[in-house]
This record gives C-alpha cells, sequence and structure tokens, in this order.
C-alpha cells in the first residue's frame, strides 16, 4: 500500500491505495480537478458542489459513450457462451 495525497478542486484527500493504482488515481484526480476548472469559467459557478456535481454527471455519462463507439473485445470461449445463452433465451421467448 502506498499513501498518496490527491488534489481535487482545491482540497487535499490523503488515501492509502495499493501502488499499482496510484499513478492512475493521480490522472484522475488531475482530470477532475480540470473539469471543474473549465466549468467554473465556462458558467461562471463558484460553489464547489456545484462543480463537483456538474463533474460527476460529465464523467458518468462517458462510460455509456465509450462502450457505444468502442465495443468491447471478447474471448473466442465467451463469445461461444453468450451466444449459446442468447440461443437458450431466443427459444425460451417463442415456445421452441
Amino acid at each position: 500500500m502506498e499513501t498518496i495525497r490527491l488534489n481535487i478542486a482545491g482540497r487535499v484527500y490523503p488515501l492509502s491505495v495499493p501502488a499499482e493504482e496510484a499513478e492512475g488515481l493521480r490522472a484522475a484526480a488531475e482530470a477532475v480537478s480540470h473539469q471543474v476548472e473549465a466549468f467554473r469559467k465556462q458558467y461562471q459557478v463558484q460553489d464547489r458542489g456545484d462543480l463537483l456535481a456538474m463533474t460527476a454527471l460529465q464523467f458518468a455519462t462517458r462510460p455509456a459513450e465509450t462502450q457505444a463507439a468502442e465495443p468491447a473485445a471478447i474471448s473466442e470461449e465467451n463469445e461461444r457462451r453468450l451466444n449459446d445463452l442468447l440461443a437458450r433465451i431466443d427459444a425460451a421467448l417463442t415456445g421452441s
């Protein structure tokens, strides 16, 4: 475990995290802080809670956009299992 201090929107948060996650968390904190600052400038909002809520909403909607644009690769075994499951669901729905 590693203890890191993340600065998010002007507040410092000390965290104990696995060493392999530290760099990703630092990058995420920087991305959040950058987006908060962008919203502050764009909408001239000063309330940190409002800015963080707007940022959370922005990031929460990104995975759906990413998934639609880039489908995840799956193994041949998982693809076979999914196709089998879909066939069984289809058979149950059609009464076959």
